[in-house]
C-alpha cells in the first residue's frame, strides 16, 4: 500500500497564562458526581469567581461493578459544555480514554471496561473518538503549575521521547502500522485468532460493537495491535498514563522523575515547578509527593472514603512555589468547603 500524505499532529501541551483554575480528575462514569462539579464550576463562573475548568482524563468507566455507568452521558455533556465554554475547558487524556483510541481491552479484576462503553457509543462513535484523539496530554501554566493525568515516569528524563510526546499523533501512528501491513489482512487475522486461542468475530463483537466482517472497523483491533507494538512513541504514551508514581518507581526515582518532566514542559516557557494529577488512590482526598513537587487529587471514587474527593483552585497568573502553595485552594462539595 502506498504511503499516505502526513497528517497534521495537534498539539498535546495547553499553556494558560492566567485566570483562575478549578482542577477535577478522574469521575469515572459518575454522572451524578459529575453534575454537580459542572454545576459547581457554571455557578462560580457566572458569579466571576473562576475562568477555566481543567478535567484530567478518566471520565470513562465505572470503577464498581453493578454501579450504572453514566460515562456516554458525560461525554456528550463534555462536547456540549465545550462548544459553549471554548477555551474555558480543557479536557486531557487519561488511561481510560485510550483503548477507545486504538482499541485494546483495558480491565482490573474482575471488571472489562471497555466493551460498555464502546456498546453505548452508537451513533455517537464518530465525533466522540474524534474528540478523544485530539484531546491534549497536558496543561502547563505561568503559575509553574503543570496538570496531567497520571503523573511522571522515566522517559521524562529523554528530551528526543519527549518531544514526540508533545507532538504525538494517534492518527499518524495509526496510519503509520496501515501502511506497513498487507493490503490482505485476513492471514494476520486469522493468525492473531490462533495466537489468542479466541474466536476473532466474537472478540471484536464483544468488546468493540462491531457487526461482523462487512463493518469497516472489523480489522481495526489487527492494525491497533501493530500499531501499540511498532516503537518507543506508543511506549512513551502509555507509560505517561499508566503509570504509578512512586508506588512503581519508588520515592526517591520517581522524585527525579517528576522533576525531569517538569523540566521539559518548561521549555520556552515559565519553569514548571510543581505538578498537579488525578489516577491513583488517596486517602482523605488529596496526597503531596515527590518532595512537594506533585499533588495527587482525588474527584471522584479514588477518594478514600468518598466524601473525601477534592477539587482544587488556583490562579493560573499567579507564581507557586511547591505543592503545599496549592493546599489552601483544595475543596470539596461533600463538606460544604466550595470555594
Amino acid at each position: 500500500m502506498a504511503n499516505s500524505q502526513p497528517l497534521a499532529i495537534p498539539n498535546r501541551v495547553v499553556s494558560l497564562d492566567d485566570g483562575i483554575t478549578m482542577v477535577v480528575t478522574d469521575l469515572h462514569g459518575d454522572w451524578p458526581l459529575y453534575q454537580r462539579y459542572r454545576d459547581v464550576f457554571l455557578t462560580l463562573k457566572t458569579r466571576g469567581l473562576v475562568d477555566t475548568l481543567v478535567i484530567t482524563g478518566d471520565y470513562l468507566h465505572s470503577n464498581e461493578s453493578g454501579l450504572c455507568d453514566g460515562s456516554l452521558e458525560i461525554v456528550l455533556d463534555l462536547l456540549a459544555l465545550r462548544d459553549t465554554l471554548g477555551i474555558s475547558l480543557v479536557i486531557l487524556l487519561g488511561n481510560h480514554e485510550l483503548p477507545h483510541i486504538y482499541p485494546f481491552i483495558l480491565s482490573k479484576g474482575d471488571i472489562t471496561y471497555t466493551p460498555t462503553f464502546e456498546h453505548k457509543m452508537g451513533s455517537h462513535r464518530q465525533k466522540i473518538l474524534a474528540f478523544f484523539e485530539d484531546l491534549p496530554f497536558y496543561a502547563r501554566t505561568r503559575a509553574g503549575v503543570t496538570l496531567c493525568h497520571a503523573g511522571a515516569f522515566p522517559q521524562a528524563h529523554e528530551p528526543t521521547l519527549m518531544h514526540r510526546l508533545f507532538n504525538y499523533s494517534h492518527r499518524d501512528l495509526k496510519q503509520r502500522a496501515r501502511d506497513h501491513l498487507p493490503d490482505d489482512l485476513e492471514p494476520i487475522r486469522r493468525g492473531l485468532e490462533k495466537l489468542l486461542q479466541i474466536d476473532y468475530d466474537y472478540l471484536v463483537s464483544e468488546n468493540f460493537a462491531v457487526t461482523g466482517p462487512t463493518d469497516p472497523r472489523y480489522y481495526d483491533y489487527v492494525i491497533s495491535q501493530f500499531a501499540m507494538a511498532s516503537g518507543s512513541d506508543f511506549d512513551v504514551l502509555w507509560d505517561a498514563l499508566f503509570n504509578n508514581n512512586e508506588q512503581e518507581y519508588g520515592n526517591s526515582a520517581y522524585t527525579t522523575h517528576v522533576t525531569a518532566l517538569l523540566q521539559q514542559l518548561s521549555t520556552g516557557y515559565t519553569p514548571q515547578r510543581v505538578c498537579v494529577t488525578g489516577h491513583l488512590r488517596c486517602r482523605g482526598g488529596y496526597h503531596i509527593v515527590a518532595k512537594e513537587q506533585q499533588l495527587r487529587i482525588a474527584s471522584g471514587i479514588h477518594a478514600k472514603p468518598y466524601t473525601s474527593a477534592r477539587y482544587v483552585l488556583f490562579d493560573a497568573g499567579k507564581s507557586v512555589k511547591n505543592a503545599r502553595d496549592l493546599i489552601t485552594g483544595i475543596g470539596s462539595l461533600f463538606d460544604g468547603n466550595t470555594k
